[in-house]
């Protein structure tokens, strides 16, 4: 394909600099989609000038500064660089206890990347950017979601063509038990959660990371959940308001409360595998009066007839198959006037640079047979279930969504 031409440049120019006088440095959605557009226009600009014997050396360079920056966090060679400052090549091997000639090999692609920096235009001592200090793991910090990524999805997924040879099977792992993660590990027949935490530091470094994504997935904003009040009258006359399935040790049911306080914590439960709710009532951390309740959500709902049954996170763990059964035990215990709200990403039939982290998200949990959905995916969904689809609820500027269904009929 041949180059662009001259005019087919000054166009794509003309369009980034129209963007860039829209820029707001506000840290508020319009100061996001502000930024969202100019990338989008710089991101065609650079791949209308990239040409494809090019392609090849830019795949590279993304896999070799993956390889370097985890190989760097291994080695704690981030946190030896100073904060301001800088460190010559010798210094840092000094202080890491690690090659000279390894940390120039992999520093020098961190550098090319962008996510390193040197202090002179020939090379020079390391110094960090705005990356390479978010990446130093002191805190929680965009570091640990890489980490997530990395050692819980890259690693598994690399040869992802091998493994459906393997298989001979070439369609999408569905099995909770039998996928990429398990196979990885040599432990095909056994939970990938149970995998994990057989490394509690690992386990702990995943939970870390994937509160980063919170952003993209807000616990509110979206569903009113004032509604699901008790004198409510559109919901009926239900004791529990709200139901958090599989909520973990209830700190997003906490958030719910803390921005709907006129729903009532008696009326909220938390339910949640037995080890997690032991811990959950050691912390002591939720309100008084929310009631914690072990239970297994592919069996059934023990709870009958609450306003709402509240899953944040979940289903996209699991292939459809999966999915259709966890909604299936919901809707056997619904009324009418019950709901099910599904807080997760809702994929755009076309993504783009405002939300391309949700098809990031979707091949990530494909590693564990899981799956992010369209709108028509979750109705397919709820379909079999026995639901329909009422609406998605959405907060602006965010990939994620909260899906609302009801019991077929009742819309």
């Amino acid at each position: 394909m041949a180059l662009p031409n001259k005019q087919e440049i000054d166009d794509l120019v003309s369009s980034l600099n129209d963007a860039a006088k829209a820029y707001s440095d506000a840290p508020d959605l319009n100061g996001y989609m502000s930024r969202v557009q100019i990338l989008e226009k710089a991101r065609t600009l650079t791949n209308a000038l990239i040409t494809p014997d090019q392609k090849p050396n830019y795949h590279g360079l993304n896999i070799a500064e993956l390889v370097a920056i985890r190989t760097f966090m291994k080695l704690k060679a981030l946190e030896a660089i100073p904060a301001a400052g800088s460190i010559s090549l010798q210094d840092l091997s000094q202080a890491t206890g690690v090659q000279d000639s390894l940390l120039e090999r992999m520093g020098r692609v961190l550098v090319a990347s962008g996510f390193l920096d040197q202090t002179e235009p020939d090379g020079g001592e390391y110094k960090h950017t705005k990356f390479s200090l978010a990446y130093i793991l002191d805190k929680p910090a965009p570091g640990h979601l890489f980490l997530a990524m990395y050692d819980e999805w890259f690693k598994h997924m690399h040869n992802f063509d091998d493994y459906l040879v393997s298989k001979g099977k070439y369609e999408e792992p569905q099995d909770p038990l039998y996928n990429p993660y398990t196979a990885y590990w040599k432990q095909e027949g056994t939970p990938v959660w149970s995998i994990m935490m057989q490394n509690p530091e690992r386990f702990q470094t995943f939970q870390t990371g994937m509160a980063g994504i919170d952003v993209a997935i807000p616990v509110t904003g979206h569903f009113d959940f004032s509604t699901l009040k008790n004198d409510s009258p559109d919901t009926g006359n239900a004791t529990i308001e709200l139901v958090d399935v599989g909520g973990g040790e209830g700190t997003v049911l906490n958030k719910i409360l803390e921005a709907h306080p006129d729903l009532s914590p008696k009326n909220c439960m938390l339910q949640e595998r037995p080890e997690v709710i032991q811990l959950a009532k050691s912390k002591k951390t939720l309100p008084d009066g929310i009631q914690l309740v072990e239970h297994d959500f592919m069996t059934e709902q023990p709870v009958k007839g609450a306003k709402a049954y509240f899953m944040r996170m979940i289903l996209h763990d699991y292939a459809d198959a999966v999915g259709i059964q966890i909604l299936t035990r919901l809707a056997e215990a619904m009324k009418p006037y019950s709901r099910v709200l599904i807080c997760e990403m809702v994929l755009a039939p076309r993504v783009g640079e405002a939300d391309f982290a949700s098809a990031v998200l979707d091949q990530a949990v494909m590693t564990m047979g899981g799956k992010e959905r369209t709108e028509a995916g979750f109705q397919k969904m709820f379909d079999a279930a026995g639901l329909e689809l009422v609406k998605t609820w959405r907060a602006p500027g965010v990939p994620g969504g909260c899906v609302e269904a009801r019991l077929k009929g009742q819309t």
